[in-house]
């Protein structure tokens, strides 16, 4: 199974698509585009594969746990309703 990892960068479109090896246990690239071009991730310096490594499993780490960017700094955390009461002091005891 692969995934689409699209972000923008420097004003272009960059479309990734990679896959999970588990021969490996690393993320591998299959095919890359900038603005619709092909792009190879070799042709790009060490710090920029690195960066999209990491973008790369970031995005892969939320896929596989269901959450999103939005999900990491949002919280619906109702105190009263989903913190339990300790039911020996609610029985008075």
């Amino acid at each position: 199974m692969t995934y689409l990892h699209e972000y923008k960068s420097l004003g272009n479109l960059v479309q990734v698509e990679y896959t999970f090896s588990t021969v490996t246990d690393r993320i591998k690239v299959v095919d890359m585009w900038i603005d619709g071009k092909e792009h190879k991730i070799n042709w790009m310096s060490h710090e920029g594969r690195d960066a999209l490594m990491a973008r790369l499993e970031d995005d892969f780490t939320n896929r596989i746990c269901g959450t999103t960017d939005e999900e990491l700094y949002m919280s619906e955390v109702d105190l009263d309703r989903d913190v339990p009461g300790n039911s020996l002091l609610s029985m008075g005891v």
